[in-house]
């Protein structure tokens, strides 16, 4: 029974795993968490600051409190507002231009994922002497820039402790990868995510939460990792219904902002699996959200995982509060499935045909995935044929026989 198991035999192998982990040299987590900021620039020895942003931080204030805070301490600072989501190389080689030309010695990057990712493109200017593009990959840049401060304002995407900033040239997904990227300081502020929306509080949520699951999965996992994975979980399974239904509920964005925080820590490290790289492939193409991919394709990826991934899942299906009474490490597995696919529906995630997508693209968006996206972290191989038959699952918006309610 799943009763008896314990998740350091689970992780009896990924204990053996090398852990090399990147997190920032501080995280300041609480309510008015942003007020200290002024204070840390001086820390950091900054004078000349760059805020990197988009329009609607602009639009809500938090642009205007920030430079106030910062102001107060004679600081010199200026405002890049022209971020947007889900940006293209474009954008990048825009902010590391004007980072480069103004004569910035730290960079605050303030929004959600695409803000905080293009604050870690101005933060590395010194290296990046051509275009943004020559710098994706992993380990491409060696060394570390100006010092970087990033305040998220969604819960979702963990990129104030990664190493990873996203970009898009053409339809394609691209990231640099990189430990000299992580920033400074994380100051993580519930306060500012009380404005998000219920669509972006869905989106970002279940995107930590694919994050929390795919590390898990990954072969590189640690126990310290899979440990960071479970609270995040638990957290989001428990919180994120009522960010969603009750926007204004501080509790409920106070535990969000915590999970995704934790979140992203846990895949710092191990990486995330397949059900990045199908997101990554179709949304772009279709125009979908980062975060609104992802919660599309994760239930289905727990799936495909599920044969080789049994015993993680069904602790996941324990940290998601599941009744697990009786059940075998299987059944508990698949209630995990289960939840996921339930806790999508209650937050109203879109499927793949309301994009657009025809079952006839299907076979193109498999092999791009395929040659697009490998995992080497990945725990069971995915062939054209499986990224096929997983494509084809999200179209129909059906679950395979194993887990079925």
């Amino acid at each position: 029974m799943f009763g008896v198991l314990r998740l350091v035999e689970v992780a009896q192998s990924s204990v053996y795993n090398i852990s090399s982990l990147n997190f920032p040299r501080w995280i300041v987590f609480g309510p008015k968490a942003v007020e200290r900021i002024g204070g840390e620039v001086n820390q950091l020895r900054g004078s000349d600051v760059l805020i990197v942003t988009d329009e609607t931080m602009v639009k809500v204030d938090h642009v205007d409190k920030i430079r106030s805070l910062l102001m107060k301490e004679g600081l010199r600072v200026e405002v890049y507002d022209g971020v947007e989501p889900d940006p293209h190389v474009e954008i990048a080689d825009d902010v590391a231009d004007v980072a480069r030309k103004g004569g910035y010695n730290i960079i605050v990057g303030l929004g959600g994922g695409s803000s905080m990712d293009m604050a870690k493109v101005a933060s590395i200017t010194k290296q990046v002497k051509g275009s943004v593009r020559e710098y994706a990959g992993v380990d491409k840049v060696m060394e570390k820039g100006l010092p970087l401060i990033c305040i998220p304002t969604t819960s979702g995407t963990g990129s104030e402790v990664t190493p990873f900033a996203v970009f898009t040239i053409g339809e394609k997904k691209r990231s640099i990868a990189s430990r000299y990227i992580v920033p400074d300081l994380a100051l993580v502020d519930p306060l500012l995510t009380i404005s998000m929306p219920p669509q972006v509080t869905a989106s970002s949520g279940l995107d930590a939460l694919s994050h929390a699951v795919e590390s898990m999965m990954s072969l590189w996992s640690t126990p310290l990792t899979d440990a960071l994975a479970l609270e995040a979980v638990r957290l989001i399974s428990k919180h994120l219904r009522t960010a969603y239904y009750q926007g204004k509920n501080f509790e409920a964005r106070c535990h969000m902002a915590l999970a995704a925080t934790i979140a992203g820590l846990s895949f710092s490290g191990p990486g995330v699996v397949y059900g990045h790289s199908i997101a990554q492939t179709f949304g772009p193409i279709y125009q979908v959200p980062h975060g609104v991919s992802c919660a599309m394709t994760l239930p289905y990826i727990m799936e495909f995982y599920l044969p080789v991934a049994t015993p993680k899942l069904a602790y996941i299906a324990r940290a998601m509060g599941e009744s697990l009474q009786n059940k075998s490490t299987r059944e508990a597995a698949e209630k995990a499935v289960l939840a996921v696919r339930q806790l999508s529906q209650d937050l109203k995630i879109p499927g793949l045909r309301d994009f657009g997508a025809t079952r006839e693209q299907l076979p193109s968006l498999a092999e791009t995935c395929i040659s697009d996206w490998p995992r080497a972290n990945s725990p069971r191989q995915f062939t054209k044929e499986s990224a096929l038959e997983v494509f084809e699952r999200m179209w129909a918006g059906k679950p395979n026989s194993a887990s079925k309610s």
